[in-house]
């Protein structure tokens, strides 16, 4: 028991620190890509930060725990929308510009709501798979019609030729191993763990798991507010659930469809669009994330982890 909570607590660590090595060689890249923060947040940023979510989600499939794969998944996009969006807020008032308040919000309760129809009937096949990678298309290209843009804006403002950054290619690479092992080794401790307490599959990945494949995006948000960079903070959350949503849950069931269970459907999947839509509410009608919204969405969460516990659901019927 005791190798399994260390090596457990190793394999958060080595998310945390892989995602960073990853991520302090974005700015770099950027500057060698000629783009904007917010551009490369969701471009780059927030794929990278899904990275934990994809990996222990893939190896929770793999090894026959698809509950604890979608439970990942489901509670890790739940706690960078209430937990992460809340802490950031509380810290400091959010200033939220249009382009976050039309495509970003728009497309990240859009990504929740499929997943919610795919999953209507138990399973998310590999053609539900392959819809959600071909749904997530727009916006990527979207996107990077906008990076184009800024690019070649840019490019005519400055003729100074910029040389590719070898040395922090490979620090990025080698943080990207870094999540890669981590991440088995958190599914594969963490397993050992939730049934040496009795804990179901789901319940390990939407509380354990989901926590700490979230702590590069609460890394990254708070930073962002520290800098007084809101659109990155909130860009950063909405960009990581949108491309977790879609982009990952695509992935893994081409990989292997996932079997989603009751509970989920009835309970997690609706409280996650409810979260989605109050924040829209929130960042739309004062066009500022404040204080006391942060303490609504803090609650909602701490009302999602007594709903794990306790297990109430709530009925679609």
């Amino acid at each position: 028991m005791v190798l399994s909570i260390l090596f457990f607590v190793l394999g958060i660590a080595l998310l945390w620190v892989g995602t960073e090595l990853v991520l302090r060689r974005v700015p770099i890249l950027a500057s060698w890509l000629r783009v904007s923060p917010l551009v490369v947040t969701v471009l780059l940023v927030a794929v990278m930060t899904s990275l934990p979510e994809f990996c222990v989600s893939l190896f929770a499939s793999l090894r026959g725990q698809p509950s604890a794969a979608v439970g990942n998944i489901v509670g890790s996009n739940f706690v960078t929308l209430t937990f992460v969006a809340g802490v950031c807020a509380l810290w400091r008032p959010i200033e939220v510009g249009p382009t976050l308040r039309t495509r970003e919000s728009s497309w990240m309760i859009m990504a929740a709501a499929l997943l919610l129809i795919f999953a209507m009937d138990g399973v998310i096949s590999r053609i539900d798979g392959l819809i959600l990678l071909v749904a997530y298309f727009p916006y990527f290209l979207g996107t990077l019609d906008d990076a184009r843009r800024q690019r070649n804006r840019e490019t005519k403002n400055s003729t100074t030729p910029v040389k590719m950054p070898w040395l922090e290619m490979i620090i990025f690479a080698t943080g990207l191993g870094m999540i890669v092992l981590g991440s088995n080794w958190v599914v594969e401790n963490g397993t050992k763990l939730a049934r040496m307490f009795g804990m179901s599959d789901l319940l390990i990945g939407v509380t354990f798991y989901a926590f700490g494949t979230s702590l590069p995006e609460l890394a990254i948000a708070l930073g962002a507010v520290l800098k007084n960079q809101a659109n990155v903070t909130l860009g950063e959350i909405y960009a990581s659930n949108i491309f977790t949503g879609l982009a990952v849950v695509g992935a893994l069931c081409l990989v292997k469809p996932l079997i989603v269970e009751p509970i989920i459907l009835q309970r997690d999947l609706p409280m996650l669009i409810v979260a989605g839509v109050l924040l829209q509410m929130f960042v739309t009608t004062g066009r500022r994330f404040v204080r006391f919204e942060a303490l609504v969405m803090i609650g909602i969460y701490i009302l999602f982890l007594a709903a794990q516990f306790m297990g109430f659901s709530i009925s679609l019927d």
